[in-house]
C-alpha cells in the first residue's frame, strides 16, 4: 500500500476485530488513503470525516447501486429528505423518553435472570435491543428465547444482505442472507397489515399513516421498517456489549459507576466515541474536490471511518482514553449532518438503562478465562462489537425489599384473580392464566398502586407481559420516587 507503512485490508479479520492501531497509522501517514482493492479512498481524520458528512452536495450518499433495505441511508435529496422526515415524525424525543419505563422493565427482568457465568450478547444485549425495537415497530414478539433468537438472526441476515449487495461480499453470501431477509419481510408485512386493520400509536402506526398520505410507497415502508429494525437492534446491542467488555477490564471504572450512577450517561457517550458500532460510512464525490490536501476525481468512492476520527489526537488530547470528564461533543459515533443516526437518542437511552440495571445488581464483572470472547468479523464487520461475550458476574446481595416486592405481588395477584398463589411465578402471564383478562389486568394494577403506594407509568403498566416484569416495574417506580 503506497505511502502508508501499515497493512490495511478491509476484509482482514484482525483489523476488523481491533482496527485502532491501523487507524492510527492511517491518520498519521496517509489520512486520505488510496486503496486499490476495492478501489476507494479511506478517510480517517476527524476534520476530514466531519467535512464529508456535512457536505451532502459534494459527497453523495447515493453510490449508484440499488440496495433496497438501505433506502434512506443511500439516498440524497429529495428522496432522503422525504424518507427522513417520516422517521423524524416517528422518532420524536417525547416518543423516545416515553419508552424509558418499558425499557427499564425489560432490562431489569433480563438482568435478574442472568447466571453467574453469563454469555452477555445472547443473554442480555441482544434480547434487550430486539425486544425494544420490535415493540416500537409494533411487531409481535413474546419472550420465548427461540423467537427472540430468530429475530436476531433475521436482523443479522438483513444486514449481511445489504452489505453483500454493495459488492463487498460474494454472491453466495447474498443468497444465504436472503433467506433471513425474506423471513423478516414476511413478519413486517403481517405487522403492516395488522396496523392497517387495527391502527395503533407506535412507530409502525406512524409510518403506516405516512403511506396512507402518499408520503411513502409500500416498498419504501417495508424497507424502512427493516432498516430501523437492523439499526435499532444491531447498533444498540453492540454498544452495550462493548461497554461490558470495557468494564470487565477496568474494575476501578466499574466501582466508580456503581457509586455514582449519574455518571453512566457520560460513560455511554465516551463508549459511543471510542467504540462506535458503525465503523464504515460510504460516500461518492459528485465533482472533483480536494480533501485533506488530497485531490479526488469526480465519482471517487470514499470509505469514512468514524471510529478513527473519534480517536484523532488533533481533536481530543489523549483520545484513546475513556475520560468521564471529557467534553466529547462533536464525536461522530452517531454521524453528523443530514444523515445523523435518528436512533442515536434511543441507543443512548437503552444503553444507560442497561448499565443501570446491571450495575445495581453486580459487584464485579470479569472476562471468563474458560471461554474467550469472539469479536464480530467477516463481511458484515462494518460494525464493531462482539458475537459472544462470556463474563463472570459477581452479584450483589439482593436487598430484602426486592424479594418482598415479588412475594407481596404474588399474593396480591392470587387474591385479585382468585387463583392459587402456588400457581404463580415470575413467568405467569395473561396467556397462561384465563382469569387474567383485560379487566383482571386493570384490577391488578389498581391493587398494586394501592398496596405499594406508587403511581405506575400508564403505558409501561399496560404493556407488562408477566408477573416478573410487573415486579421490576414496581421496583423501578419505587426507586425513582425515592430518588
Amino acid at each position: 500500500m503506497t505511502g502508508c507503512p501499515v497493512h490495511f485490508d478491509l476484509l482482514d479479520p484482525a483489523i476488523q476485530a481491533d482496527p485502532h492501531a491501523a487507524y492510527a497509522a492511517l491518520r498519521q501517514h496517509s489520512p486520505v488513503h488510496r486503496l486499490d482493492r476495492p478501489p476507494m479512498w479511506l478517510v480517517t481524520r476527524h476534520a476530514d470525516v466531519e467535512a464529508v458528512l456535512r457536505d451532502a452536495a459534494t459527497y453523495a450518499s447515493d453510490l449508484g447501486m440499488d440496495v433496497p433495505i438501505m433506502s434512506m441511508v443511500m439516498k440524497d435529496a429529495p428522496d432522503h429528505t422525504r424518507l427522513r422526515g417520516t422517521v423524524n415524525r416517528a422518532f420524536t424525543p417525547r416518543a423516545i423518553q416515553h419508552l424509558a419505563p418499558r425499557i427499564t422493565a425489560i432490562a431489569e427482568q433480563l438482568a435478574a435472570a442472568l447466571p453467574d457465568r453469563a454469555e452477555m450478547v445472547e443473554g442480555f444485549a441482544n434480547p434487550l435491543s430486539v425486544t425494544v425495537i420490535c415493540e416500537m415497530l409494533g411487531v409481535p414478539l413474546d419472550q420465548r428465547d427461540a423467537q427472540r433468537d430468530a429475530m436476531n438472526r433475521y436482523a443479522r441476515d438483513a444486514l449481511l444482505a445489504g452489505f453483500a449487495a454493495t459488492g463487498m461480499g460474494p454472491p453466495e453470501l447474498l443468497a444465504e442472507a436472503r433467506i433471513g431477509l425474506d423471513a423478516l419481510m414476511r413478519i413486517l408485512d403481517t405487522a403492516i397489515e395488522d396496523h392497517l386493520a387495527n391502527p395503533r400509536d407506535d412507530i409502525l402506526g406512524t409510518l403506516v399513516q405516512e403511506e396512507s398520505r402518499g408520503t411513502l410507497t409500500r416498498v419504501e415502508l417495508r424497507n424502512l421498517c427493516a432498516l430501523l429494525l437492523i439499526g435499532g437492534h444491531e447498533t444498540t446491542a453492540n454498544l452495550i456489549a462493548s461497554g461490558l467488555h470495557w468494564l470487565a477490564q477496568d474494575a476501578a471504572l466499574l466501582t466508580r459507576l456503581r457509586a455514582q450512577p449519574d455518571l453512566i450517561p457520560r460513560f455511554v457517550e465516551e463508549l459511543a466515541r471510542l467504540r462506535p458500532p458503525l465503523q464504515r460510512i460510504a460516500r461518492r464525490t459528485t465533482r472533483a474536490v480536494t480533501l485533506g490536501g488530497t485531490p479526488l476525481p469526480e465519482g471517487a468512492m470514499l470509505m469514512l471511518f468514524p471510529g478513527a476520527a473519534n480517536r484523532d489526537e488533533a481533536r481530543w488530547p489523549d483520545a484513546d482514553t475513556l475520560d468521564l470528564a471529557r467534553d466529547n461533543r462533536g464525536h461522530l459515533g452517531f454521524g453528523t449532518g443530514i444523515h445523523t443516526c435518528p436512533g442515536g437518542p434511543l441507543a443512548r437511552l437503552e444503553a444507560r438503562i442497561a448499565f443501570e440495571a446491571l450495575l445495581a445488581r453486580l459487584d464485579g464483572i470479569a472476562l471468563d478465562p474458560a471461554r474467550p470472547a469472539r469479536p464480530i468479523v467477516g463481511y458484515a464487520a462494518g460494525n464493531l462489537g462482539w458475537n459472544t461475550l462470556p463474563l463472570l458476574l459477581r452479584k450483589r446481595m439482593r436487598p430484602v425489599m426486592v424479594e418482598d416486592v415479588f412475594a407481596t405481588l404474588r399474593a396480591l395477584v392470587a387474591e385479585t384473580l382468585e387463583i392459587e398463589e402456588a400457581d404463580i411465578d415470575r413467568t405467569t402471564n395473561a396467556k397462561t392464566t384465563p382469569e387474567w383478562d383485560s379487566l383482571g389486568h386493570m384490577r391488578i394494577l389498581a391493587a398494586v398502586e394501592k398496596r405499594f403506594g406508587v403511581k405506575l407509568p400508564r403505558l409501561a403498566a399496560y404493556r407488562v407481559k408477566d408477573v416478573g416484569e410487573l415486579a421490576a416495574l414496581i421496583e423501578t417506580t419505587q426507586s425513582q420516587a425515592g430518588a
